[in-house]
């Protein structure tokens, strides 16, 4: 199910949920690989004025602004294998970069799509094995993925779960690091300590070598086969130095956080400000959401602390800019939040720029809304 709000204004004129329904997915995309339509309920993104809903291995729907569900989303040439819930633009070119991985052979394929909408390119990388891959990251010259010991089960899929994929114990993990485009990339791999990578703040070339910062779990499907309570995240650098086989890694805040948002219309090397939601453990020990949320200074490591309207919790944001030209950081920060004792829900609105005043507005809402998915913020036409 996706949920949204419409503001006109200073004004809410709706508040709508509807289920994603895809239509089956057309024999011709299907002759190679099982392909899961995917239910769109892991996140959204726009791209040239449109919303999509993602799903985990699904492929992408696109919606109406009403949220009603338009058909799959292709991109003008097959998507075989998907989309992974986490595409990123390039702010310098308005392309749409899209990862796809899959329990089939080809593992992993790499989505590039035009700021108008239409693929431009698509290819396999060179993943071994059928790992998990939620998110990744683009610099100027490079594309960043994972290999974690996340690896596809057999007997997960026999048992029906959702997400066939269980912990490896004795599997290795690694970024790799590969030319953005081309055919037939070579990936250099960095070796790191066995982890689960849930989001990337960013990523960016310092000379030769590649940083980047992201949120770190100790495993995934471990201990829960859910995958969403096998420890908290902690803000971590990770930088990929030619010279050595391995990533240096530097915790940058080693409490518990995850579900960054950031300024979208700056490259990672650009940007100062980056946000993250707490996580605190709920009644049965899981860790969906927290009472505050962090605005991390990139540039000095420095830290504040937004808190939460008392007994609200709050899931991923939306950094919104004030305006197209704004300077980076000035703007809104969006996002649902849900009472601790009732089944009230709330929409939030945020100033950016001021980590310790009063919320701008607080929308009571007709309902509780779930915190584990990711929202976007689509622009009136």
């Amino acid at each position: 199910m996706v949920h949204g709000t419409e503001l006109a204004s200073s004004r809410v004129l709706s508040h709508r949920n509807r289920w994603i329904t895809p239509p089956p997915v057309p024999p011709h995309l299907t002759r190679d690989l099982i392909v899961p339509a995917g239910d769109g309920c892991a996140g959204l993104f726009t791209h040239g004025g449109d919303l999509f809903a993602t799903a985990e291995m699904g492929m992408p729907c696109r919606l109406s602004p009403q949220l009603e569900t338009l058909g799959l989303a292709d991109f003008g040439a097959p998507l075989p294998t998907g989309a992974a819930p986490h595409p990123h633009h390039d702010p310098r070119s308005g392309e749409l970069h899209l990862l796809a991985y899959h329990f089939e052979s080809p593992y992993l394929r790499h989505h590039r799509v035009s700021a108008r909408g239409q693929l431009i390119e698509s290819r396999d990388l060179a993943l071994p094995h059928p790992g998990m891959v939620h998110d990744f990251a683009l610099t100027a010259q490079h594309l960043v993925i994972f290999d974690l010991p996340i690896r596809f089960s057999e007997d997960a899929l026999l048992d029906g779960q959702p997400l066939p994929y269980r912990w490896q114990e004795r599997a290795e993990a690694r970024i790799g690091l590969l030319p953005r485009q081309g055919p037939s990339p070579v990936t250099r791999w960095f070796n790191i300590d066995p982890c689960w990578v849930s989001h990337v703040v960013g990523a960016f070339e310092d000379a030769d070598r590649v940083v980047v910062d992201l949120i770190r779990h100790p495993s995934r499907f471990r201990h829960d086969h859910r995958g969403d309570d096998d420890g908290p995240g902690q803000l971590l650098r990770c930088t990929l130095d030619p010279r050595f086989d391995f990533a240096l890694v530097e915790v940058l805040d080693g409490d518990a956080q995850d579900l960054p948002t950031f300024d979208p219309r700056l490259p990672a090397g650009d940007r100062r400000w980056a946000w993250t939601t707490a996580q605190e453990p709920d009644g049965d020990h899981h860790l969906p959401a927290g009472r505050r949320l962090y605005r991390h200074d990139l540039k000095r490591g420095l830290r504040d602390s937004i808190e939460l309207p008392e007994g609200f919790c709050g899931g991923a944001m939306t950094f919104v800019p004030a305006h197209p030209s704004a300077p980076e950081g000035k703007g809104w920060l969006l996002g649902y939040l849900s009472h601790e004792g009732t089944d009230c829900g709330e929409m939030i609105i945020l100033d950016a720029t001021r980590p310790n005043a009063e919320p701008v507005t607080r929308i009571r809402l007709p309902q509780r809304m779930p915190l584990g998915s990711h929202g976007c913020w689509l622009a009136g036409r």
